[in-house]
């Protein structure tokens, strides 16, 4: 089961990175936003997680979807969390990192950060886990 997080992961660090760099090279929101790590973990690898596990056989498949959606969104918000940090030191001007540039340390290093990670991570598990629970179902219907 673990070895479906592999590909989405390294997709997930490309994301981010691509992202920073984009947004520090000054093009366009409309271009950065393509670079979404909100729209993998909550809609692109759970997709995914759910179409590898209906056709994989993997055994206790709605409980294998909201565990390996949770973890990839745990991992991936881990991934952001540092460009967060970087935001607050730098004072990058970017509206999604929450107004941190000029804040106290501890509303750009702790507040903004670890919230957005707990919001994210519970919508995504439950919007993520609802989707793919419903395509296990389907895809399981047709089998």
């Amino acid at each position: 089961m673990m070895r479906l997080l592999k590909w989405p992961l390294v997709v997930a660090v490309l994301v981010v990175v691509g992202r920073v760099l984009a947004e520090q090279a000054g093009l366009p929101d409309s271009v950065n936003n393509l670079l979404s790590a909100v729209a993998l973990h909550a809609v692109i690898a759970p997709v995914y997680f759910a179409i590898r596990i209906a056709t994989g056989g993997i055994s206790r498949p709605y409980f294998s979807q909201f565990a390996l959606t949770g973890l990839y969104v745990v991992l991936v918000r881990a991934m952001l969390i540092p460009t967060y940090w970087l935001a607050r030191v730098y004072d990058w001007p970017q509206p999604r990192f929450g107004g941190v540039a000029g804040t106290s340390p501890f509303i750009g290093f702790v507040a903004v950060p670890f919230g957005t990670a707990a919001f994210w991570i519970l919508a995504s598990l439950v919007f993520g886990g609802v989707v793919g629970s419903i395509i296990i179902a389907v895809v399981r219907w047709f089998r």
